[in-house]
């Protein structure tokens, strides 16, 4: 039995870093996405789409929270991070053909179909497997994947409940170090937590209206109370949804108003290699990285013993990469009047 416990829960600590790394590899392109967009266009877009990045962040902690309960330790290094075109490949009978690269690309409606298809809801009861060159995901959709890890979480605890939760409390991140918004931060001591943890994880991602009763989700002083999918389908159709609309269908309401051509035009994926050396676009992409990789470092500390490291990963890494970007995203390219810059997200040593 006990062989048996050993061999289950290291399948759980595989699963939940896997989770850890998936909500890491979904900021850099909403975040890319959103930083293209000229504004004062594309606001109510702008909104949409930064809700949905700083939830992905809380999912981050979340997720960090219910490792460490469960004696983890997430790992977050130059070995993880996530590299662009990132491959996700969804497996199974009913989504044979949803195989698609996620790319680093400015706001376009084919960047926001591709955000549709991450986030796309599971359609019960088909199942399947959910695979990617760079990340192996076991699950047809992100939210059945975490209903994976819910089952065994349940599953692990039931035989013995004091067995499975033996984290340290003090690696826990509690409301006293996460305040960025996009809900509730849950601290993570038992089962019940655990699966509210996760709960607001698959709800956010997955849910359509009226929504589960977990912590609401909120940005910009408003509530958002759909799915991922749901507010990136508002922008794909330009229209907001009715609380009468059926979610199987798009939505019929109100006028959203959408100008794809408002976006900088960025090189997508962008590497280091694509900028001539000692060039402005160069020394911004290596400013740039140079603060990615410290705030990483910072956002390791925070999920692994020192939780008010939080607090200088969002104040003083992210927050200081917005004007980086922009500045890299009003430069053209040398040689290449026609597309600007755009940071590379990658690991400085």
């Amino acid at each position: 039995m006990t062989d048996n416990f050993d061999e289950r829960r290291k399948q759980l600590l595989e699963w939940l870093q896997i989770a850890f790394a998936l909500e890491l590899a979904t900021i850099p392109p909403y975040m890319i996405a959103l930083l293209s967009i000229k504004l004062p266009a594309n606001r109510a877009a702008a909104e949409l789409i930064r809700s949905v990045m700083i939830e992905e962040m809380l999912h981050l902690a979340l997720v960090a929270n219910v490792m460490n309960a469960v004696g983890g330790t997430p790992l977050l290094d130059s070995t993880v991070i996530p590299k662009y075109p990132l491959e996700m490949n969804f497996k199974g009978e009913a989504f044979a053909d949803r195989r698609f690269p996620v790319n680093l690309e400015r706001f376009s409606k084919s960047a926001i179909v591709t955000f549709m298809k991450i986030e796309q809801p599971a359609p019960p009861p088909k199942r399947g497997n959910l695979l990617s060159l760079s990340l192996d995901v076991p699950g047809l959709t992100i939210g059945e994947f975490y209903g994976k890890i819910r089952d065994l979480l349940t599953e692990l605890n039931k035989g013995d409940p004091g067995k499975l939760f033996t984290g340290e409390p003090s690696r826990q991140i509690d409301p006293d170090y996460y305040w960025s918004g996009g809900g509730e931060i849950i601290v993570v001591t038992d089962l019940q937590s655990a699966l509210a943890a996760l709960d607001i994880v698959i709800s956010q991602g997955e849910g359509a209206w009226p929504k589960p009763k977990t912590p609401e989700a909120t940005g910009f002083g408003e509530t958002f109370d759909m799915g991922h999918y749901f507010r990136f389908s508002e922008i794909y159709y330009g229209r907001r949804y009715k609380r009468d609309d059926d979610p199987t269908k798009p939505p019929t309401g109100d006028h959203l108003d959408v100008d794809f051509d408002a976006s900088y035009p960025i090189a997508t994926n962008a590497t280091a290699a694509l900028y001539q050396a000692g060039s402005q676009l160069a020394r911004l992409n290596e400013s740039f990285n140079r603060t990615y990789t410290e705030m990483l470092m910072q956002l390791a500390e925070a999920v692994n013993g020192t939780p008010k490291a939080l607090y200088t990963a969002i104040m003083n890494g992210m927050h200081s990469l917005t004007p980086i970007a922009h500045e890299m995203m009003k430069t053209p390219l040398d040689g290449d009047a026609g597309h600007t810059g755009c940071p590379t997200f990658e690991w400085m040593t």
